[in-house]
Parts: C-alpha cells; sequence; structure tokens
C-alpha cells in the first residue's frame, strides 16, 4: 500500500479541522475593526468634547469642590452658621443645619479680658447714680423777676406813709360754725393801710375791725401751697391764688401762711384747685433773725373741698 502524499494529508486535515481558517479569519476581522475604532476616536476633535463638558458643568447647580466625605467629618466649631443647600452631583449629600457652638471658657475669659482692656485704657463704665427724683416745695425766691416785679421791689424798698385806707367793714356769717365769711382782700395791709413793707409794728396799726377778727372763727377760700406729703397733712399753707401755688410768684407775707388742722383731722393735697377753710383766725407777728416771718395763722381747721 502506498503512502498517502502531503496534498491528501493536507486535505484530510482540513477535512477533520474545518474551524482553523474561520477562526484566523475572524481574528483578523476584529484586529482590523479595533484599529479603524481607534483611529476614528483619535480623529474626532478634542474640543467638541470640551465644550459639551462645559455645557453639562454650566447646567448643573455649583458644588462645594470639598469631597463629600470631608463634608461629612467637618466639626460642629467650623461649620458655617447658615445651612447648607442640598447640591445635586452625581453622589448628592445632604448637610445639615450648623448649630451655633456654644462659648467655651477660653472664649468667655477672652471677651472680659479685653472689655477690662478698654477700660483700662482710659474708657470709664456709665454706672446711673442719680438719685431718685423727690418732690419738693418750690422756693419763690428762686425764681427770675419780670420787669414789672423789679420796679415793685423797688417801689416796696421805700417804705410808704402808713395810713388807715378802710375804716370800717363787717362780714356775716356763714355755715359751718356760724363763722365770719372773710375774703384776702380783708388782709391785704397794702389796701387796708397803705403798708409796704410790713413791718412787726403792723398789728398795733391796723384798724379796729380787722384787730377785732383776732380770735373769731373765720371761713376763707383759697390754694393749698404744695406739702411736704399728698395725704395725712396735720398743717399746710394757704395762699391766696395758684399763681403764688405754683408759678413762683413772690408772695406777700399776708398772702400765705400756716393753717393748723383741727386735732385728730387731717388733709389731703389739693392740687391746683381752689376750696374753704374753716378755723380759728389769729393775728400774730412772728419775726426770725429780725425778718418778719409770719403775721396770720388759723387754727384749729377743717377743709371744705366743694
Amino acid at each position: 500500500m502506498q503512502p498517502p502524499d502531503h496534498q491528501e494529508i493536507d486535505h484530510v486535515q482540513a477535512h477533520l479541522n474545518p474551524t482553523r481558517p474561520f477562526i484566523f479569519t475572524l481574528t483578523i476581522i476584529v484586529l482590523s475593526s479595533l484599529s479603524v475604532f481607534v483611529s476614528g476616536c483619535s480623529s474626532s476633535d478634542s474640543t467638541d468634547y470640551r465644550q459639551f463638558s462645559e455645557q453639562i458643568d454650566h447646567d448643573r447647580p455649583q458644588s462645594d469642590s470639598t469631597p463629600a466625605k470631608a463634608t461629612a467629618e467637618v466639626t460642629p466649631e467650623q461649620q458655617p452658621a447658615e445651612p447648607v443647600a442640598q447640591v445635586e452631583t452625581s453622589t448628592t449629600v445632604a448637610v445639615k443645619p450648623a448649630v451655633p457652638a456654644p462659648p467655651s471658657e477660653q472664649t468667655t475669659a477672652a471677651a472680659a479680658k479685653s472689655d477690662s482692656a478698654s477700660l483700662k485704657s482710659g474708657e470709664t463704665l456709665s454706672i446711673d447714680t442719680s438719685l431718685p427724683v423727690v418732690a419738693q416745695r418750690p422756693d419763690p425766691k428762686k425764681r427770675a423777676l419780670t420787669d414789672e416785679e423789679v420796679k415793685q421791689e423797688k417801689r416796696a424798698s421805700e417804705p410808704r406813709e402808713v395810713k388807715i385806707l378802710v375804716k370800717e367793714r363787717s362780714f356775716r356769717r356763714t355755715s359751718p360754725e356760724n363763722a365770719l365769711l372773710v375774703n384776702y382782700d380783708d388782709l391785704d395791709l397794702l389796701k387796708i393801710m397803705n403798708m409796704e413793707p410790713v413791718t412787726p409794728e403792723a398789728p398795733e396799726l391796723m384798724p379796729e375791725w380787722l384787730k377785732n377778727l383776732d380770735g373769731k372763727r373765720i371761713r376763707i377760700r383759697g390754694f393749698m401751697y404744695p406739702p411736704f406729703q399728698q395725704s395725712g397733712n396735720e398743717y399746710f399753707l394757704l395762699a391766696r391764688d395758684n399763681q403764688i401755688c405754683c408759678f413762683g410768684k413772690n408772695p406777700k407775707i399776708y398772702d400765705l401762711f400756716p393753717v393748723i388742722m383741727r386735732e385728730g383731722v387731717t388733709a389731703d393735697y389739693i392740687l391746683n384747685r381752689p376750696f374753704d377753710v374753716v378755723g380759728v383766725f389769729h393775728i400774730n407777728a412772728e419775726s426770725f433773725d429780725g425778718e418778719l416771718e409770719r403775721i396770720y395763722t388759723i387754727d384749729d381747721a377743717i377743709v371744705i373741698d366743694k
């Protein structure tokens, strides 16, 4: 039997292994496709990809460059005071609003040290050391006089000639307690006897009808000069008008005199309103350091506020 030649052997192997040429052909096709794909990518313009990427980044909300992990690890003292809005990225991380940390002891000590340093540098701490306002009676002598009052004071400094201008006067009785009805004109020594200034000898120079009022119960109308307290007054000054009481007019000695309340009776302060006083009238010139202090008083008095 003759041995087979080489062509027959190759034909038999090709028949037994038909996939070998197919695999080789497939490999060549794959390599060719890969080269074409690579060349296509390399031939495209890189600016197109960059522009597309920039457009996406422009439309996307701005995000913090700090990684999400680093933001989560920030301590409360380093976190901003304002709440951070959620950022839409490839990995969205929600950051909770920061809670302000309480001041530490070191911060408090530093603030106290700065305050003390500012005081040492010359600044003084303003402390309200003013006393509470206390109601006081106005002093008419401290008020500036008008031109007319200056002229009157000048004329008053020159003693007038004393003479009786009102020789007779009668008074009617009134209630309560059958008192004599008197007014301030009946006690005005300038109108009655032309006396200015009033001297300690005034009681002796008065007309008889005025002297007879001494020790009599009278009823007179006036204003209350501001007392030292609002209620429970056992003593107050009766003024001729509210200009003396409230506006500091310099009163004459017969325009302002003391009233002593009846035992067990007190009076409340009556503000800027006239009222009647019923009491026993006295003519008694009292001096202090050579200056006439008062000439009239009323005691055993009651107040009629109507």
